[in-house]
């Protein structure tokens, strides 16, 4: 195919999370892979984890570099995602910090880069300057929200009906029957974001995105059309007036399991040498998420359930080096973070090859918080998941894995977790939260997910078949590589 007739795909990740930037960087690289021209423009902090991957993956793709105005919105240098803020009260100059940076890219598409027109924006869910600036150059956009279509389908059906409105306490619980043949039970203290109050942190901001979302010409969703259940083609009617929904995952599996392992990280090094001295299914993987931080009184209740678990556990503590001096001390003397082939716990505080963790063979179960990357990265290596949501959209993601698929065990959470959209107004300090969570609900969850029996056995089985399925869905002939070059040829 000549140069001139490719489609010409222009990706705005959502600056706020590496939780997007990554996906998005993925879906890119599979875009290219089906023929595609594909330019990624993002802020230079996330510039640079875009290019690492796409170096890596030997993608032909271009990545543009746009300076984020942290400063002019009274952040510090470099203030480009919500981990790297210093406090809740930055949320509102971030999202200010980003509308300047949709003008700055906007000003860049129009006037300074060359002329190649693009066929298509796909925009992150708070990229809502995008829209305009598509309209601008009369191309079509679409929204990758980094959500799964079950999810998207739950949020449609939240606004359309507002069950959450009659409800008589935010924990009594109500039903979401966005999916027919299944019963979805939420409260209104698990709800997304989409439905907290306009005035808390970073409400107006939400408030746009829905609008960005109603308005957007299609999705592109980061699922595979086997795994929710007709959630997909269920999103395309609710959304109504032509939307096009694309399922095209999991974008994870654009890359190989080495991919992460190219990293230079100590990190890496040491959780795969940890992982190669253990016996086949017998670890659990415990992470949650680039943005998940726990209260220091729950960390050590689920510590307590990790290191007097019979199974080897490889846990990923982020922002360990804000924990109080108490909580610091029972971690260096109850747990490993060398990397000792015969402990029986190891912590890595920082980074780790998530998609190289759950690959490997040792990896029998993998405590998550839910978030919709880290669930398909799970289902896409054929993991059973004992789930513990934080907040977003993770409490439903928790139905879908635990009711629906039947590849998880819940630990039993009912609240979410303070995070930075909530801060202000949860009316107490984090490091004062009690734990929901104690160290024996926490064990038993763990003995149910790494049970032998029949239970055990049957997750598993469910698991693998999904992992066959996911591999399946990208291949040529599968559903998600149909749904890419369908999306591509339609801009040919």
């Amino acid at each position: 195919m000549e140069s001139a007739t490719k489609a010409h795909f222009v990706l705005f990740p959502w600056t706020g999370t590496i939780s997007h930037v990554i996906p998005m960087t993925d879906l890119g690289c599979l875009l290219a892979s089906h023929g595609a021209e594909v330019t990624i423009v993002t802020t230079p902090v996330n510039a640079a984890i875009a290019r690492s991957r796409v170096d890596r993956a030997r993608a032909a793709i271009t990545v543009t570099s746009i300076p984020f105005p942290a400063a002019d919105a009274g952040l510090p240098e470099g203030c480009e995602r919500l981990d790297l803020l210093r406090s809740p009260a930055d949320v509102p100059r971030f999202f200010v910090a980003n509308k300047g940076h949709g003008e700055a890219v906007a000003r860049h598409c129009l006037h300074e880069a060359p002329r190649r027109q693009p066929s298509c924006v796909i925009s992150g869910m708070c990229q809502t300057w995008a829209l305009g600036l598509a309209r601008e150059l009369g191309v079509p956009c679409y929204v990758f929200h980094g959500f799964g279509a079950f999810a998207l389908l739950c949020i449609e059906y939240l606004y359309e009906h507002r069950p959450h409105e009659a409800a008589a306490s935010d924990d009594e619980p109500f039903d979401v029957p966005a999916l027919p043949q299944f019963r979805c039970r939420l409260s209104t203290r698990q709800l997304p974001p989409h439905f907290l109050p306009p005035a808390s942190v970073g409400g107006k901001a939400l408030q746009g995105m829905r609008e960005f979302d109603v308005a957007a010409d299609g999705v592109v969703v980061n699922t595979f059309e086997e795994l929710e259940r007709g959630s997909a083609a269920l999103l395309a009617e609710a959304t109504g007036n032509g939307k096009k929904v694309f399922a095209v995952g999991p974008v994870s599996l654009c890359r190989s399991r080495g991919l992460d392992l190219q990293s230079t990280s100590g990190d890496a090094r040491r959780c795969m040498e940890w992982l190669d001295a253990k016996e086949p299914r017998s670890v659990v993987y415990v992470s949650f998420g680039s943005g998940g931080r726990m209260a220091p009184a729950q960390l050590m209740q689920l510590g307590m359930a990790l290191v007097s678990c019979p199974s080897p556990v490889l846990w990923l503590i982020k922002g360990a080096d804000s924990l109080p001096g108490d909580v610091k001390e029972w971690l260096c003397e109850n747990t490993d973070a060398d990397g000792v082939a015969s402990s029986k716990c190891l912590v890595v505080r920082g980074w780790a090859p998530q998609v190289a963790i759950l690959a490997h063979p040792a990896v029998g179960g993998f405590m998550t918080h839910c978030g919709w990357g880290s669930t398909l990265e799970a289902v896409a290596a054929g993991v059973p998941m004992a789930t513990w949501p934080f907040f977003a959209e993770q409490f439903i993601n928790e139905r879908l894995i635990v009711d629906v698929l039947g590849i998880g065990v819940s630990i039993g959470v009912t609240k979410p977790t303070e995070n930075i959209f909530t801060a202000f107004s949860a009316g107490g300090s984090e490091a004062e939260a009690e734990a929901e969570m104690g160290m024996e609900q926490v064990k038993k969850a763990l003995e149910m997910l790494m049970d032998q029996g029949p239970e055990g056995e049957e997750r598993r089985r469910k698991a693998h078949e999904l992992k066959l399925k996911a591999k399946g869905a990208l291949e040529e002939g599968g559903s998600s590589y149909n749904n890419l070059e369908i999306l591509i040829q339609s801009f040919v």
